[in-house]
């Protein structure tokens, strides 16, 4: 396993089937962590066909080429045109890392610059990680019936979130050319061995 901190970019819809194996390869805990409850295999593939692309925001954590964290952020410009909420995973290799951390970083940011001023987290109560994600990031925190439900109320975005989401994007893309695993590295004329150069 590299020892390098992941490469942390967007997914592309394309990249479903990554996502997929992802959230397939989660062990019993971490799977029922993610999404609150036990989820079958099938379960698992009918979330990941349901993903509507142009509500959803992905972010992956790669290594070595492979998604090993996500988060995904799900909204409704029309029905709740200032909410949305995201469900997070982490694979138990890059657990304790800060991968998780920068994973709700970025998405928050990425929220923030999309208008969306409150984004929910469910997570059980029992998950002290993401109880302690949610109130390092400003999440106020409430329980219900056995659930933790966190609000994160975002300000408006300015120049300053703007361009920070497009650094790291741009870094994100970056990093990918450089280990090899970016959409980018297969487009015609892109050779990464010329742009680490």
């Amino acid at each position: 396993m590299s020892r390098a901190m992941p490469v942390i970019r967007k997914i592309m819809p394309t990249e479903l089937p990554q996502y997929r194996a992802h959230l397939l390869r989660l062990d019993r805990g971490d799977r029922h962590a993610r999404f609150t409850g036990t989820l079958s295999d099938e379960a698992v593939e009918r979330h990941c066909a349901a993903i509507d692309w142009g509500r959803t925001v992905l972010l992956g954590a790669f290594e070595d080429g492979v998604l090993r964290g996500a988060v995904e952020l799900c909204g409704d410009r029309i029905l709740w045109p200032d909410q949305a909420e995201f469900g997070i995973s982490v694979e138990s290799g890059l657990q304790g890392k800060g991968v998780g951390s920068t994973l709700v970083r970025r998405i928050l940011t990425v929220a923030r610059n999309r208008g969306i001023r409150h984004v929910h987290m469910m997570c059980l109560a029992g998950n002290v990680r993401m109880r302690a994600l949610a109130r390092r990031f400003g999440g106020r925190l409430a329980l219900d019936s056995g659930e933790v439900a966190a609000l994160f109320e975002l300000p408006p975005p300015n120049q300053f979130s703007l361009a920070l989401e497009a650094l790291e994007d741009g870094s994100g893309a970056f990093n990918s050319i450089l280990s090899g695993n970016a959409i980018l590295s297969r487009l015609p004329g892109v050779r990464p061995e010329r742009l680490a150069a």
